[in-house]
């Protein structure tokens, strides 16, 4: 049985348009968590209570259901969640299992699969509980002398504790009677209890055969708030040590540094990963400066850095221009310009085979003229990377996206190539110096529609922090799936 009506409004806007066991934790809902769990304990017949949204919730049980056909998944809607709790949801489902033994479950759990397998294979009833841990948000739970739970309790001092309840239990044939007639009781007396009260009630007389189910060890969070959120994507996640790569790379602002203060954990997480020896290196799609500037400002703040370590999509434009033998004319700032020239690269012609539109910080009337009629003449229209803003601690301002929307508008013409993140071209100069797969390498940033997509396209595994453009909302409506979702740089130090 899993309780899963409630509207999870600590976690809005999250849950605004998707009922709170529907979020995703890892790489699947909380809800879908559990019941693969069950599924793997061998429990096969599952009522679940849904109420705010419920279709949501029935959908994501029949794709469940689809991937583990041995389910037998009975949806019961509670129309009066949102005045209702946990106890009258638990009512509505008596038909299924009154004086039947079954396993009850709070539909904002994420568990290890261990929980559910001990529920299973044990006898007579129990509460599954952490007895390492203190959480002054969960129920407590304190035992008798026979070692078997006396008081189920949020409101137990860790002095007194013996253990945290993880809200899940499993319930013999008659405690399962009688908890329903408690709950009957409770009810017609319009008490508002919730079902932990009417367990605990069960209990006082000490008649029962409620023992603890110690699962310490084992991962679970109770998701209430972000706070929990945040912490279960840490514990869930599935992201592999990252002392372990060939390399991983960081995108800049955003990510290691906002404007010119470096983010915490910053500093240590790039430290531990080259004492590790893996190897770092820094992408930005930012091509209004060179590699020197980035490099300069990363030891600034803390970080040594050689150009040599500094990825910019510039470098695949200028790759191109080469093997393509090509004239440009280039919108992009000096700096822009500089590195180009520098690198043998025509950036003024006056009838280029290319023209480039990179972030120009010093963009003028003259240059987006030059640009848009070389492109009606027939030159390639090359963007030098998609980002429609650029972040700054004031706000949003154009990005190199931008820029090339206004000549579009002008010339008629979308690029015809766009350079940097999310093409995994851009990193393909250093797998291959390393001889690395995919595998062998993690990409970090706060962008998903340029790190995580690259991360996606590329087929490594990826981490999006929400100190720079993505939220977790974002995150939860996206397609893209990052391997784990960090408040910070400071989170990878669990994976290290």
């Amino acid at each position: 049985m899993v309780l899963a009506a409630g509207v999870g409004s600590r976690l809005r806007p999250v849950t605004a348009d998707q009922p709170k066991p529907c979020v995703t934790v890892g790489s699947r809902p909380i809800l879908a968590h559990q019941l693969h769990a069950y599924a793997d304990a061998g429990i096969v017949e599952i009522v679940v209570v849904a109420g705010y949204l419920a279709d949501d919730v029935r959908e994501l049980c029949s794709a469940v259901a689809a991937e583990r056909p041995e389910l037998e998944i009975t949806v019961i809607e509670n129309e009066d969640y949102d005045t209702t709790n946990n106890m009258y949801s638990l009512s509505l489902a008596r038909e299924a299992v009154d004086g039947e033994a079954f396993c009850l479950s709070n539909g904002d759990v994420v568990f290890d699969p261990r929980v559910a397998a001990e529920l299973a294979t044990g006898s007579g009833s129990a509460v599954a509980c952490d007895m390492e841990t203190y959480d002054e948000e969960s129920m407590k739970l304190t035992l008798d002398g026979r070692d078997r739970v006396e008081h189920l309790s949020k409101d137990v001092a860790a002095a007194e504790a013996d253990a945290t309840s993880i809200d899940v239990y499993r319930f013999s044939a008659d405690f399962s009677t009688r908890l329903f007639a408690e709950i009957e009781d409770r009810l017609a007396a319009e008490t508002g209890d919730w079902t932990e009260v009417a367990i605990d009630a069960l209990l006082a007389p000490g008649d029962h055969d409620v023992e603890p189910l110690d699962i310490a060890g084992a991962r679970w969070v109770e998701v209430d708030d972000f706070d929990d959120l945040h912490r279960a994507d840490r514990v869930f996640s599935p992201l592999s040590s990252l002392s372990e790569k060939g390399a991983v790379f960081f995108d800049l602002d955003g990510t290691l540094y906002l404007g010119d203060d470096l983010l915490p954990g910053a500093k240590a997480v790039v430290e531990s990963l080259r004492e590790a020896g893996v190897a770092v290196y820094f992408l930005s799609n930012n091509s209004s400066g060179w590699k020197t500037a980035y490099a300069e400002k990363l030891d600034d703040l803390g970080i040594p850095a050689e150009e040599a370590d500094i990825v910019l999509s510039t470098d695949g434009v200028i790759e191109y221009l080469d093997e393509e033998d090509a004239n440009a004319y280039v919108v992009g700032t000096r700096a822009m310009r500089g590195a180009m020239t520098d690198a043998g690269l025509a950036t003024e012609a006056d009838d280029p085979d290319a023209v480039v539109v990179g972030f120009d910080t010093e963009l003028t009337y003259e240059k987006a003229e030059r640009a848009s009629l070389a492109i009606q003449d027939g030159a390639e229209f090359l963007l030098a990377h998609p980002d429609m803003v650029c972040p700054t601690p004031e706000g949003p301002i154009p990005d190199c996206g931008s820029i090339g929307a206004f000549v579009a508008a002008a010339t008629g013409e979308e690029p015809d190539r766009v350079f940097g993140k999310p093409d995994p071209r851009m990193l393909d100069h250093v797998l291959d110096e390393h001889d690395l797969a995919p595998e062998d390498v993690a990409v970090v940033g706060d962008r998903l529609e340029t790190e995580i997509r690259l991360a996606d396209r590329l087929g490594c595994e990826s981490v999006c922090v929400l100190t720079g453009d993505a939220t977790r909302e974002a995150v939860e409506e996206s397609p893209l799936s990052p391997t784990l979702v960090a408040e910070s740089v400071a989170d990878l130090d669990d994976f290290l």
